[in-house]
């Protein structure tokens, strides 16, 4: 895999130091501004394509739900309109990422998923569950209303 250097230069990155960014990020010490504010993102569903929007999204709250995909995925096409609808209902509470593991298959690997789909859930950039397969949208809903609650970040 290729990146770019901070002088500019092209230099070519081993997925295992990649993973090792990704793993170093997600396990820093949560702030404590964000103990008191759970999310600083004001937008419900969004489609990460890089390791870096993803990074960013998962720093943007103190709970994520991480809906990892891929793209000829039935149960996949079924799923993410019910996830990108909770995501719009609990705006402002959480973080509602879907990484499409054909594109950004790092953070698949992050999370050891093997399945697809699959919802993780990141809190305080430490993954703690994971579900499996399709869910109906009630299902899904009390879910990460209960998430929320648990951790105090349910209300706007």
């Amino acid at each position: 895999m290729r990146g770019i250097d901070r002088a500019g230069h092209i230099v070519e990155e081993d997925i295992d130091e990649i993973l090792d960014r990704m793993t170093l990020e997600l396990s820093k010490a949560p702030r404590t501004e964000d103990r008191t504010r759970c999310c600083r993102a004001s937008y419900g569903f969004r489609s990460i394509h890089s390791v870096e929007e993803f990074m960013d999204a998962i720093n943007s709250c103190r709970v994520a739900f991480v809906l990892v995909t891929t793209t000829y995925c039935p149960y996949c096409r079924m799923f993410k309109p019910i996830f990108a609808k909770v995501a719009e209902e609990f705006r402002g509470s959480a973080a509602f990422i879907e990484a499409n593991a054909d594109y950004v298959p790092e953070v698949a690997m992050e999370f050891g998923v093997y399945s697809t789909p699959t919802t993780v859930v990141v809190i305080d950039r430490r993954a703690v569950d994971a579900l499996l397969g399709y869910m109906p949208y009630q299902y899904f809903r009390r879910y990460v209303e209960e998430i929320l609650k648990s951790v105090r970040c349910g209300e706007n």
